[in-house]
This record gives C-alpha cells, sequence and structure tokens, in this order.
C-alpha cells in the first residue's frame, strides 16, 4: 500500500509540472519565443564575454606578481 502512496503522489506532481509547463509554454506565441530565444542567446553571450574577461585579467594579474616576485 506504501508503493501506491508514492505512485499516486508522483502522477499528481507530474501531472502538475505538465499542466505548469503547458501553460507557460502556450502563453507567449512562436513569434514571442523566437525573440525570446534570440534575447537569451544574446544575453548567454554577453556573460560568457564578462566571465571570459575576467578570468583573462586575474590570469594576467597573477602572472604580473610571478614575474614582479621572480625579479625581487
Amino acid at each position: 500500500m506504501h508503493r501506491m502512496d508514492k505512485l499516486t503522489t508522483g502522477a499528481a506532481y507530474g501531472a502538475s509540472i505538465g499542466s505548469i509547463a503547458n501553460g507557460i509554454l502556450n502563453a507567449y506565441s512562436p513569434e514571442q519565443w523566437n525573440a525570446i530565444g534570440v534575447l537569451a542567446g544574446i544575453l548567454i553571450a554577453i556573460l560568457t564575454y564578462l566571465t571570459n574577461l575576467y578570468f583573462k585579467l586575474k590570469e594576467d594579474r597573477r602572472k604580473d606578481r610571478s614575474q614582479h616576485e621572480s625579479n625581487t
């Protein structure tokens, strides 16, 4: 009997998530989803660039410190 409760609870949660996802997907037209995809892609590209820039600057500072320490 305990397994049946877990099964029905899982099915209820799955149906609820499916219903929410369906509502979200139907809230926008295909053209709007296209625009959302383009904007999300641009945002991800900008965030990737900024993350790369941050770590490159961090690496350059580390190299400068290491060269400065080896020269002294």
